[in-house]
């Protein structure tokens, strides 16, 4: 018979219900261990392990925030930085890890593949953790062997966490390096370099990294969610600022207009960005902000990074919604329909864009820089017209100079003095005029009395219808002592296109130069012609 103990474990349904494994969730918070053996030491991650769980429980901080401001220029007017007093250091021993491991090397070695969507050391392989200090040695002494995205992350990870072991100024060149160096192979780098580098420039008060990114900053700025940072130093990145200055402000995408594409693809690159840099140079649009709209800007700085409590901070950011300046977009994308006008007479095109909200002053220089291009295209139009029986008459392409010149004027004279041979008639020469023979050569007939009694010592040298102060600002510009106006440059060519059969300056993004095919003949003539 049943006791009553037997019977009251008929009402217990834990008894009844079959035993289950215990398993060990796949997100368990409890610290995993790995021990990494490498040649030359014992165990490897003997150190690591003796630091405290990745997730520890720490007293909040004091909350500290700084902030600065930059006046006179730049899309960023000022930033605040607030730091952030949490609970929990999630990534604390991340920090005490890199720390330790911030000058360990290693031998070289094998390739190792890593993938990690936060990596950190501790997720790593014995032959990984063998290649990553290898790469990264590697990396310090500029070179860019093979490497992974996880690895680069990991990296990055350091530079971020270490601020007090790494400069922010290294960090930076750093982080610049090896975003320049390995974005063709890893293309989603641009989306997590452009923030990262963004913020770190922004939490250290440092400026753009222009210089070092000038080739790819199009791609940052696309990238970059916060674009009046990259934009903020447009003036020195060249054709790719511009470029990207131009997809972000303008309403006229010039890349869908209808003759773009195929062969003219590569001009319309070319001499849209030449022409359309120097009229965002000019405009100015990141100097003198004071007096423009200040937007603010709040978000977590390092998104997507691991991020540990001795860096994680909040930004406050003060700046110039460029974009939002509905002047400015109408002067940028007036500029570009009046481009691309001027790209369509370079091609031949007549059909022309409507264009209004841009200045005179802005389609001067987009004139100056297209006017001659669009003269050289059109004489060769014109040329390839021509009956090819018509082309023999052309003049011969050499090149032109002083010293040309005067063979054709000596080659005349010996050629009029043979056909004036025997000529009683007595024709008036210009003394200055003379070919250098002796005066015993010239026949009776054509030398005059006062050139047959003294000849000069040597030719005048022509002026070539310029006023001694032209040639006194000409000169200047020669020694690089100051550059030309636009009038003085003016009235310099035209004289010397009339006199000389050649304009002799050309418009660069300086200001104007002496065309390198002239340079020589033009100081041996101001040498002469200053005496």
């Amino acid at each position: 018979m049943a006791t009553q103990n037997e019977c009251d474990d008929f009402w217990d349904i834990d008894k009844l219900v079959p035993k289950k494994k215990t398993t060990v969730s796949p997100f368990s918070s409890a610290k995993r261990t790995v021990t990494f053996t490498m040649e030359g030491e014992e165990d490897f991650g003997a150190e690591e392990r003796k630091l405290s769980p990745d997730f520890v429980k720490s007293v909040p901080t004091v909350t500290e925030d700084a902030s600065y401001r930059n006046d006179g220029a730049g899309l960023v007017r000022g930033v605040t930085i607030r730091k952030i007093a949490d609970k929990y250091d999630f990534y604390g021993n991340f920090r005490k890890a890199a720390l330790l491991y911030y000058d360990y090397k290693t031998d070289k070695c094998d390739f190792a593949p890593f993938y990690s969507y936060m990596p950190q050391y501790s997720q790593l392989t014995t032959e990984q953790k063998h290649y990553y200090f290898y790469w990264r040695s590697q990396v310090r002494m500029g070179r860019y062997i093979k490497s992974d995205y996880s690895y680069l992350y990991l990296y990055a990870y350091e530079i971020l966490n270490l601020p007090d072991k790494i400069s922010p100024e290294n960090g930076l060149s750093i982080l610049c390096d090896i975003w320049r160096e390995y974005r063709s192979t890893f293309p989603r780098m641009d989306s997590y370099f452009a923030l990262w580098v963004q913020d770190y420039c922004l939490v250290y008060k440092l400026p753009c990294p222009t210089d070092k990114i000038k080739d790819f900053i199009f791609s940052a700025i696309t990238a970059s969610s916060f674009k009046e940072f990259y934009l903020s130093d447009i003036s020195r990145s060249g054709s790719e600022g511009a470029d990207a200055m131009l997809a972000y402000l303008s309403d006229y995408d010039w890349r869908k207009g209808k003759y773009y594409g195929g062969e003219s693809a590569q001009i319309y690159s070319l001499h849209m960005l030449g022409a359309m840099w120097r009229v965002l140079y000019d405009l100015e649009l990141t100097q003198n902000t004071e007096a423009r709209e200040v937007a603010v800007l709040r978000r977590d700085a390092f998104a997507h990074s691991l991020c540990t409590h001795a860096v994680k901070c909040k930004l406050e950011i003060e700046y110039i919604p460029l974009a939002k300046d509905e002047k400015i977009r109408a002067v940028v994308t007036g500029g570009v329909r009046y481009t691309e006008n001027k790209l369509r007479a370079l091609l031949g095109v007549k059909s022309r864009l409507a264009v209004k909200d841009f200045p005179d002053e802005y389609k001067r220089l987009v004139d100056r820089y297209f006017d001659t291009l669009i003269e050289q295209k059109t004489r060769e139009r014109v040329k390839q017209s021509q009956p090819e029986y018509e082309k023999l008459y052309d003049a011969p392409r050499e090149k032109l100079s002083f010293a040309g010149a005067d063979e054709i004027e000596r080659a005349s004279w010996a050629t009029t003095l043979r056909l004036v041979e025997g000529s009683e008639e007595n024709i008036p020469v210009a003394e200055e005029t003379l070919p250098e023979m002796s005066k015993d050569e010239y026949p009776s007939s054509v030398v005059p009395e006062e050139a047959a009694a003294s000849s000069p010592e040597e030719d005048t040298v022509p002026d070539y219808g310029l006023s001694a102060d032209d040639i006194k600002e000409l000169l200047a510009l020669y020694r690089g002592e100051r550059g030309l106006d636009d009038s003085v440059a003016e009235r310099i060519n035209e004289a010397f296109a009339d006199n000389f059969g050649d304009v002799i300056l050309e418009y660069a993004d300086d200001g104007f130069r002496i065309i390198e095919d002239y340079t020589e003949e033009i100081g041996e003539w101001l040498l002469k012609i200053t005496k």
